[in-house]
């Protein structure tokens, strides 16, 4: 895990925020769970305005605001929001973490790929032990 830092312009002021750059494998699991619905794994939903807060409220560090609230988040203007999430989205693409998730349900393209060979015809049949 690393902090990164990044300059931000909130109420006309240049700000500083901090934020890891990587969960848990449990965090990111809770998260991903808080935010996709697999009831039919063949058309996943998934809720991005959760999961972007899900992601900052749990990965900021430093931040002119509350970090762990998601109303002051909120309260941001969206022009300050969007520089926000747009830097620590770089770290959090949501569909790197759907792909994980989606192999653990139908496996790998190599895995679920692997060229097969039919065939048609039976062996001869053995007429037992052959003796000389």
């Amino acid at each position: 895990m690393v902090i990164k830092s990044f300059e931000v312009k909130i109420a006309g002021k240049t700000e500083i925020i901090e934020y890891e750059d990587d969960l848990t494998f449990g965090e990111l699991e809770a998260i991903i769970n808080q935010s996709v619905d697999l009831a039919d794994v063949q058309k996943p939903k998934v809720n991005i305005p959760a999961y972007r807060m899900n992601i900052l409220t749990k990965v900021l560090r430093k931040a002119p605001f509350p970090i762990n609230d998601a109303v002051s988040i909120r309260n941001l203007k969206a022009g300050e929001a969007k520089q926000i999430i747009s830097e620590v989205m770089k770290d959090y693409p949501l569909m790197r973490f759907l792909e994980d998730w989606m192999v653990t349900f139908v496996g790998t393209p190599e895995a679920t790929s692997t060229p097969t060979e039919s065939i048609t015809t039976l062996p001869k049949a053995s007429a037992g032990t052959s003796t000389k």
